[in-house]
């Protein structure tokens, strides 16, 4: 079995003798530390069911977005090309 150590900040470390004498570490399980790992197949239907009914509710599309207008300022043109031939 593996160990593992959580400090204060939530931060997960493999466990070391080091850190397990600190007293700010707590020893943890390896469902505590990566509870991603232990996912049942019956809590992710449930999810993708949820998140299908929810729907997204945001419009992605980006069709009414106006083209930028083109944008020149003639003194820095002016400035710009002063010395070119």
């Amino acid at each position: 079995m593996t160990r593992y150590l959580k400090d204060s900040s939530g931060f997960i470390y493999d466990w070391n003798e080091y850190l397990a004498d600190n007293p700010l570490c707590v020893e943890v399980t390896e469902e505590e530390a990566f509870p991603e790992r232990f996912v049942t197949e019956e809590v992710v239907e449930k999810v993708k069911k949820a998140r299908a009914k929810r729907g997204s509710g945001l419009d992605l599309s980006t069709d009414d977005i106006p083209e930028e207008p083109e944008y020149t300022n003639l003194d820095i043109n002016a400035d710009a090309s002063r010395k070119l031939t």
